[in-house]
């Protein structure tokens, strides 16, 4: 117990400043990576280049907040309440943490403390799609990537998710946002793990931002092209997908054969969605291919003029074979004696192109 304490009070000493001060809150985040940013990066919809000139105030984010994040900040502090009254030892946060071992990794969780003897972080999100953990926009909004660069920077393995879909029947009331009520709305719970090789991904992300951005500050520039750089991370991840995409694919397939070996001997249906045929190995009488011989004694026999021609036919051309072979021999070793060198013309040939894409992290995890 003494331990979890301390764990937690390490987290309290590595918070900053509160978004209640936002200036300061700006200030402070601008200082390092935070979770958004990491996660636009891994996402790509930002540049290194992009966040660097951000991060140095030669951009300005034009971004000033919608309907739909006045709604959510309207009813973030309601949906902290009803964790508080589940976990009564989660706290609802605002403040920027800083990593234990890096304090320019950042992250601003919207909840942290104790949970069944584990540390924990809070992320609530409120949206008018469905975006609980695994649907297709919980996914392309990157609220995962969020969940994990906040439990990197915390320290915490797990982190709850807290969402809420809305109809967005706030704008038919002339704009007026609603009081923070529950309105009948039912918040979901749910627990994700943390990811151990997404994190590792992330940080090597972090951590050539944070060589670029110093590189920036002391006048130098990105050393490589950042459009380029942008294809050859898709190229990469796609690959991830790939090869995960084909372990799911032969795991399933044996999932599948596996049912119907211990189910089925035959088997034909067909979905709305899928057709399966499917027959059980076993014993078949299969006719093969007529064996032909012949008897040659006999053939001899009843012809033998035709049998001492063919002999004599074979002996014919086994010599012939052996003499030319012998005389081939003779004239290479006599080529030798009369053959000169010159040297080749010079001419051009076509080459392919060549091009091969690596994974930085590979090479670092190795070193």
């Amino acid at each position: 117990m003494n331990d979890l304490i301390d764990v937690y009070n390490d987290l309290m000493a590595r918070a900053g400043a509160s978004d209640k001060d936002r200036d300061l809150w700006l200030a402070e985040r601008r200082t390092g990576l935070t979770a958004t940013e990491i996660r636009d990066l891994y996402l790509r919809k930002t540049t290194v280049q992009q966040l660097v000139d951000l991060k140095l105030g030669r951009r300005v984010d034009s971004f000033g907040g919608n309907q739909y994040t006045a709604w959510g900040n309207t009813r973030e502090p309601v949906l902290a309440d009803v964790v508080q009254s589940i976990y009564p030892l989660v706290q609802p946060e605002s403040r920027v943490f800083h990593a234990a071992d890096d304090s320019r990794r950042l992250a601003s969780p919207d909840g942290a403390g104790i949970v069944r003897g584990e540390l924990v972080v809070v992320e609530i999100k409120t949206g008018k799609d469905d975006i609980r953990v695994g649907t297709p926009a919980y996914i392309a909004k990157g609220y995962g990537i969020q969940q994990q660069w906040s439990m990197r920077v915390t320290g915490a393995r797990r982190s709850l998710y807290v969402s809420e879909q809305h109809d967005s029947d706030w704008q038919d009331r002339g704009g007026a946002y609603p009081e923070p009520t529950p309105m009948g709305l039912v918040p979901v719970m749910e627990w994700v793990e943390f990811d151990e090789a997404l994190v590792r991904e992330l940080d090597v992300i972090a951590t050539g931002f944070l060589v670029a951005l110093d590189a920036a500050v002391h006048g130098e520039g990105v050393a490589y092209d950042d459009d380029l750089d942008t294809l050859a991370v898709n190229l990469l991840r796609f690959r991830e997908e790939e090869a995960s995409a084909k372990k799911a694919k032969e795991s399933t397939w044996k999932q599948l054969q596996t049912s119907l070996r211990e189910q089925h001997d035959e088997l034909s249906q067909e979905s709305p969605l899928a057709r399966i045929t499917w027959r059980a190995a076993g014993t078949a009488d299969v006719v093969g291919e007529p064996i032909v011989t012949v008897d040659e004694a006999s053939l001899r026999a009843d012809h033998p003029d035709v049998a001492r021609e063919f002999d004599e036919a074979n002996a014919a051309v086994e010599a012939a074979l052996n003499r030319a072979h012998s005389a081939e021999g003779a004239f290479r070793e006599l080529a030798e004696k009369y053959s000169t060198t010159t040297p080749g013309e010079t001419h051009q040939v076509s080459t392919k192109e060549s091009l091969t894409v690596t994974a930085v992290k590979q090479k670092e995890m190795k070193a």
